[in-house]
């Protein structure tokens, strides 16, 4: 890795470092609609992954798939998440909102991209009213049909709200927003359930949109997760990857989450291969950008630096492999969870 990484940590250090604190949750983000994007069963998917017995796991309430008509509701695959996750006894983020993981982030329904510009990087997408007021007619919707999910323990509202990237069209939220959304959040949700909010951090160091952005979630949240992405194209034939300041600034802001009773999380530890120019590079085993080795080395850097929750991320790519004869990415994460 680059500078300010360190040495590679062999997995029986990492053993060691892992049992010396029970408070240690090892999660995932499970998307249904990245299963079918892999050409998976998401049921069976999601079997498979609950049985490597993660502590926490990210579900996502796309908008797109819930309301597919306007006015008119499907929950029928989140009601299946939410049941598998009460049976097994898994801690849940749910994810609320216009933006959830995986691309293109804003699933916005097609009735409501025909009806409003969605499109728009001008201004903060809630800059529409139509579109901020029919979000939150959503999310109240999405959280009085789940909220008695015993699984259910934290509402992820929105995801990167304040990030402008590429990858999601540089579109993004404003904090006036986010403040109307997570106050709503709150007066829906159940005492025992908290509020998550996630930021991202630029590489190769942190930008000051990354800490205006960490301030804002400061204010609203209970739990904080970054998004930590270790190697990433450049744009032409190179990689991105942290420098010194980037790990400096990932403590700095465990420290102030400590300080004030938030809890501190990687809501995404990179897992999964982020290649140029491919939505999933699937075409190999083995890619610069991400490997079993790296992020076990991420696991022990991130764990070092304070943050107690770190989610996995690419849990399906891991079961694409495994599906086609191919064990090297399940059996490191099996190994993992196991510790």
């Amino acid at each position: 890795m680059a500078s300010g990484a360190g040495a590679v940590v062999a997995y029986p250090q990492l053993k060691h470092l892992m049992r010396m604190s029970h408070s240690f949750k090892l999660g995932t983000t499970f998307s249904q609609l990245q299963c079918e994007y892999l050409n998976l069963d998401y049921q069976e998917t999601f079997r498979q992954i609950c049985d490597l017995g993660f502590h926490r796991i990210r579900l996502c309430s796309y908008w797109n798939e819930v309301e597919p008509i306007e006015n008119q509701y499907d929950f029928s695959v989140l009601d299946w998440l939410l049941e598998e996750s009460d049976r097994r006894g898994l801690e849940v983020i749910l994810t609320v909102g216009m933006k959830a993981p995986r691309w293109p982030e804003f699933h916005f329904p097609h009735w409501l991209e025909v009806q409003q510009d969605t499109r728009n990087t001008t201004q903060p997408i809630d800059d529409n009213r139509e579109i901020a007021e029919r979000t939150l007619r959503f999310v109240d919707r999405v959280i009085h049909h789940t909220r008695t999910a015993q699984s259910v323990r934290y509402w992820q509202v929105e995801n990167e709200p304040f990030a402008r990237m590429e990858i999601t069209g540089d579109r993004f939220l404003s904090p006036e927003f986010m403040r109307q959304e997570v106050e709503l959040v709150r007066s829906l949700a159940l005492p025992q359930q908290k509020v998550v909010l996630t930021n991202a951090i630029g590489l190769p160091t942190y930008i000051e949109e990354d800490e205006q952005a960490f301030q804002n979630s400061l204010a609203l949240a209970d739990a904080i997760g970054i998004n930590v992405y270790t190697r990433v194209p450049d744009g032409h034939d190179g990689y991105l990857e942290p420098g010194e300041s980037y790990w400096e600034k990932l403590k700095d802001w465990q420290e102030v989450m400590r300080r004030n009773r938030i809890e501190a999380w990687i809501a995404e530890a990179q897992a999964e291969p982020w290649e140029p120019n491919q939505l999933v590079a699937m075409n190999d085993i083995h890619y610069p950008s991400a490997s079993p080795e790296r992020i076990t080395e991420l696991i022990s850097m991130v764990k070092n630096l304070g943050y107690r929750t770190v989610m996995l991320w690419g849990c399906e790519y891991w079961y694409w492999h495994q599906r086609n004869g191919r064990n090297h990415w399940w059996q490191a994460i099996q190994n993992l969870v196991e510790v």
